[in-house]
């Protein structure tokens, strides 16, 4: 067994600032890759790397779907080095010929949102590699297709950091979504209606920032109730921008979540068992 770490991610399909069906989407666009051969899979990631989509399974009871990717670097043969003994010998793959990697992501609907678990490590695809891939193939299937797949995918990175630290560090804050307890229409706040039986248990209150204003302030005071344990706020979930431009979702929902996950290992190859690596990914999933 070896240990691997997990990234959350949200992936979301977007056309403007419309947001769209993301699991129809991305179905109908891993069949249209997957009816491809190999080589028309094959994108370059980089002048030395490059990757395909090597399979994917959905599995509509559980609303899950597993897709594997494989990359590799080319273009570099040098001689083999024993770590035991220290001797070279010749490198038998050609130049066109790099190790075969794997990368492992499973993409679950939860509420109609998509959320991404990612094995994550050195030499793997990043999600910014695998959504780029993902919009090369939206363009070439809608040139081939009169049914177009609308807009283009995208991603919010879910940082497992200190939550205050992360908004602290927020450039813009451009949405803030309150998860509360129905009960609160019938609130002496409120007092719209106590007449809540076909209402969901959570509503979500939305709360948007004026133009060149800041709404940090009102986080930190709705957190600081959260922790002090008050049952009607029962997640926040704040969608901003950092310092680099880089799309960031912050989501109380993860703060107590892993990101390790113990997977088989082949010793004769390095490689990590997929059937193995994707029940692990499920069963993390399972606790959203």
């Amino acid at each position: 067994m070896a240990q691997r770490k997990v990234g959350f991610f949200y992936l979301h399909s977007v056309n403007g600032e419309v947001n769209l069906d993301v699991q129809e989407n991305l179905l109908r666009l891993l069949s249209f890759i997957d009816r491809l051969t190999n080589t028309q899979k094959k994108r370059d990631i980089t002048r030395d790397k490059i990757c395909f989509l090597d399979s994917y399974d959905y599995n509509e009871n559980n609303h899950i779907v597993k897709i594997l990717f494989k990359s590799a670097i080319h273009s570099y043969r040098a001689p083999l080095l024993n770590r035991n003994t220290i001797e070279l010998r010749e490198n038998p793959k050609t130049i066109e010929e790099g190790e075969q990697v794997k990368t492992h992501l499973l993409v679950k609907y939860v509420n109609g949102d998509a959320i991404v678990f990612l094995e994550t490590g050195r030499g793997l695809l990043t999600l910014k590699a695998i959504v780029d891939y993902l919009n090369i193939f939206v363009l070439l299937h809608n040139n081939n297709n009169d049914d177009p797949i609308c807009g283009r995918f995208t991603l919010d990175i879910i940082p497992r950091d200190d939550f205050r630290e992360v908004l602290q560090n927020m450039d813009r804050v451009l949405l803030a979504q309150v998860y509360t307890d129905k009960q609160i229409l019938g609130s002496d706040s409120l007092n719209f209606s106590d007449r809540t039986e076909n209402v969901q248990e959570d509503i979500v209150i939305e709360l948007k920032t004026k133009r060149q204003q800041s709404i940090k302030s009102v986080l930190y005071d709705i957190l600081s109730k959260m922790n002090g344990n008050r049952e009607d706020i029962k997640r926040v979930r704040i969608k901003g921008k950092m310092p680099n431009n880089t799309d960031c979702m912050i989501d109380t929902d993860f703060l107590i979540k892993k990101e390790y996950i113990e997977v088989v290992q082949n010793e004769e190859t390095g490689e990590y068992h997929t059937v193995d690596m994707f029940n692990q990914l499920e069963l993390l999933s399972n606790s959203f």
